[in-house]
């Protein structure tokens, strides 16, 4: 008999050739977790061992089968060669002319790949022959390694995962949004040999997003419209917004710059002063970040990061009357993952009426069907973090949300830190 066909994550796209990614909201995880309700224990929608006529269906198996439909986006790169191969004797110039157009395309991007693993400049074909493989434009080029080395530290995440598989997840994700680059990347070659002068020439916004794209065209420099420095992106970005943001509160511009990059990146900057020099942003980064917020304008989005992080900022705070000032009105649109962070922290190391004031913010808020998806999401991924403090905190948090943990991913998720201090008396004020 036949085995029953795995289920495979139900957060894979459906689709690798859709006109952009899969609109998520400002930090929305996976959907995974929004089938949890308020009185259901949280759940993910994650393949689960099968029992069948005798047949068992390990986890291991969807898993492949999910990491290989991921692999598959990547295919693109080859299927030109393959359907040129067909057709007749008369048009065969023709095909081997844009047959060597693709492969250089293709070949680029794999040259690139080794460059970087051997931290040389050029790279050959896999052939005799000494022409190194380009795009056609050598600061195309340069962005094509990056993103390539970016797609081997997310091959390296798939099959490492914790109880949950947030990371293995976010890491399928990450990856179709990758070919989906690569697939542009490709297109430009192709019919432009890589050669840009503005953004717009290069990316589109499946909606209408002003002033994002002609702010990139301010922050490079021509001829090279594919990557710019970070410390320059910087620069241009706070002497845009640095007025407006000292109205709300002075020096929130720096913070608020850093952490725009930082979810650009997907990744925290080094903190030591010029440690970022030499960091290279590009504009496909920068435009699938932006691709995937549900905002119109770009000014309407920095001064609601704004917001964001000066929220964040409160609830850190060494002032107590800081903090509970904070929580009596907290705005649940600027409630992200900082200001999660931060309140499940409060949760055991603040003192009673922090905690009591937490717990109630909390409760209120998970109320709030979109906020609760949110917050849920986020915590869930926490139980897997390297802090042990952190997965502590999340686990209170969630009790916070009046969620009826699910035992197996909590305990899993706090497993070895029995000698760690639990909530209690504060550790922040006397």
């Amino acid at each position: 008999r036949e085995p029953a066909a795995p289920t495979q994550c139900a957060h894979s796209s459906s689709s690798h050739r859709a006109q952009g990614p899969r609109p998520w909201g400002h930090d929305m995880g996976p959907s995974w977790a929004a089938a949890a309700g308020p009185a259901q224990p949280p759940h993910l929608t994650v393949p689960s061992p099968q029992h069948k006529q005798g047949v068992f269906l390990s986890r291991a198996s969807s898993i492949s089968l999910t990491v290989e439909h991921a692999l598959e986006s990547f295919s693109f790169l080859n299927s030109s060669d393959m359907d040129d191969s067909e057709g007749s004797e008369e048009e065969g110039g023709s095909r081997s002319e844009r047959r060597a157009g693709r492969a250089r395309a293709a070949g680029g991007a794999l040259g690139g790949c080794e460059a970087a693993a051997e931290d040389t400049g050029t790279c050959g074909s896999s052939e005799s022959s000494s022409d190194p493989m380009s795009t056609g434009n050598e600061f195309l080029d340069r962005a094509v390694v990056l993103h390539l080395g970016h797609c081997s530290c997310l091959l390296l995440k798939l099959g490492t995962f914790g109880p949950l598989r947030c990371r293995e997840m976010y890491a399928l994700d990450k990856l179709m949004r990758e070919a989906q680059v690569l697939e542009i990347v490709c297109q430009l070659t192709e019919e432009k040999s890589g050669a840009a002068n503005a953004a717009a020439e290069v990316v589109q916004f499946s909606t209408r997003k002003d002033g994002v794209l002609a702010f990139w065209d301010r922050c490079v420099e021509q001829p090279n419209v594919y990557t710019c420095p970070v410390e320059r992106f910087l620069r241009v970005l706070s002497a845009q917004y640095a007025a407006p943001m000292a109205e709300r509160q002075p020096g929130l511009a720096d913070s608020v710059c850093v952490k725009l990059v930082e979810d650009v990146l997907a990744r925290r900057l080094p903190r030591r002063p010029g440690s970022s020099q030499g960091e290279q942003l590009t504009i496909f980064q920068y435009w699938s970040h932006f691709e995937s917020l549900p905002m119109s304008t770009l000014d309407a989005y920095v001064m609601e990061l704004a917001e964001e992080v000066l929220l964040a900022q409160n609830l850190n705070s060494d002032d107590q009357d800081v903090v509970l000032k904070a929580l009596k009105r907290v705005p649940e649109s600027r409630l992200r993952k900082d200001g999660l962070k931060a309140m499940s922290s409060l949760l055991i190391e603040g003192n009673s009426k922090v905690v009591s004031a937490v717990s109630a913010q909390l409760r209120s808020l998970a109320e709030n069907p979109r906020f609760r998806e949110r917050a849920l999401v986020w915590y869930l991924e926490q139980l897997e973090d390297e802090e042990a403090q952190t997965r502590i905190a999340s686990c209170a948090a969630l009790g916070c949300l009046r969620v009826s943990a699910a035992p197996a991913p909590r305990l899993h998720g706090v497993d070895g830190d029995e000698q760690l201090p639990r909530p209690g008396p504060s550790r922040r004020w006397a």
